[in-house]
């Protein structure tokens, strides 16, 4: 084998050898150009999540502060009809009081 042969198979190697690496450096940035952009795009939509459950958390506190109300006017309305009872009771003593003084 003379020189030139030799020389070309080492030019040859090394274009096939600088072909597999500048291809591995071409793959790997694309690869982290690609996991970039999905970062990018979860990102986005934690965001997107995490606004929509403070929305959620704001209608929850809501709801539960009407229940509150609702509850303490049932509960008022309750002492109210209790009242009620108590008043008649009360009147039909006064009205069989009054019958016997002849009012």
């Amino acid at each position: 084998m003379d020189a030139n042969n030799i020389i070309t198979i080492l030019v040859g190697a090394a274009g096939v050898t600088g072909g597999f690496f500048g291809g591995q450096k071409l793959a790997t940035g694309v690869a982290i150009g690609t996991a970039v952009d999905v970062v990018t795009l979860l990102q986005a939509q934690v965001d997107t999540l995490e606004g929509n459950l403070e929305t959620k958390d704001r209608e929850l506190d809501e709801i539960k502060h009407r229940v509150s109300m609702l509850e303490e006017l049932v509960t008022q309305r309750a002492e109210v009809e209790a009242v009620h009872e108590e008043v008649k009771g009360v009147r039909s003593v006064v009205d069989r009081i009054a019958e016997k003084v002849g009012v």
